[in-house]
């Protein structure tokens, strides 16, 4: 099965969790956090006047736990944010969550900036794909070009 229609199939999975990362900069986190396999979108956003990237995952193929460790590897995830419904499990994982509360969309100048200026800021892309695109558009195009379906690819040339 091509990248770009899994992707799109399991972005609308119910297994699908939200955490969020607190960091530096929720640029870096959308890049490098949305470059994991695993990772199905990413949002920057602010929690308590926080920076956070905002992660929907698939618990089937990244556990939480190495979300977080792989966050951490990368310097995004100052504070780990997750719903309260899920602090047991974030807490056996070996984790201090905060509760997943408060957030709120960074505007949509903010959203998705590896994008901007670039070809593909000009598609038609649906969540998953512009986070996967946004994540490897500037490290690795052809892997980012494996987000998109074979029209978005010829609209790119």
């Amino acid at each position: 099965m091509p990248a770009w229609l899994g992707l799109l199939a399991n972005e609308h999975s119910s297994r699908l969790r939200e955490v969020a990362f607190a960091m530096g900069c929720f640029w870096t986190g959308e890049m490098q956090i949305g470059q994991l396999d695993g990772v199905v979108t990413t949002e920057a956003g602010f929690i308590g006047g926080r920076e956070v990237t905002l992660v929907k995952y698939d618990p089937a193929i990244l556990s939480l736990n190495r979300l977080a460790g792989a966050a951490g590897r990368v310097r995004c995830a100052d504070a780990v944010y997750v719903p309260v419904a899920e602090f047991g499990a974030a807490r056996s994982a070996g984790l201090s969550p905060e509760p997943l509360a408060g957030y709120r969309a960074a505007p949509a100048s903010d959203q998705k900036k590896q994008i901007q200026g670039t070809a593909a800021a000009k598609l038609n892309l649906q969540d998953a794909q512009a986070t996967k695109v946004n994540a490897w558009l500037r490290t690795d195009t052809a892997k980012a070009l494996e987000f998109l379906t074979p029209a978005q690819r010829k609209r790119m040339r």
